[in-house]
């Protein structure tokens, strides 16, 4: 009498077990859905970025020799009042 006790104890915490695993894995199938989402989103912004941050880079390294000549006369200015 007392296997049968144990034995469908065993046999409960068994199931519960299942289910509870089957509820754990159609959650992260749910997570992984999600994250597979997120980095498609990822991706597509990088792609539609990328080129604006191109043309945005060219555009600072074009303009890198007008601010040191800028910076060269503000220093020159500010030489000047000094010495004066």
């Amino acid at each position: 009498m007392l296997w049968w006790i144990s034995g469908g104890i065993v046999l409960l915490a068994l199931i519960v077990l299942i289910v509870v695993a089957l509820s754990v894995m159609s959650r992260l199938r749910a997570f992984d859905d999600a994250a597979r989402a997120m980095q498609a989103r990822l991706e597509d912004g990088q792609r539609r970025v990328e080129p604006r941050l191109a043309t945005l880079q060219q555009t600072v390294e074009q303009m890198i020799p007008q601010l040191e000549a800028m910076a060269a006369q503000q220093a020159a200015k500010q030489q000047a009042v000094e010495n004066s």
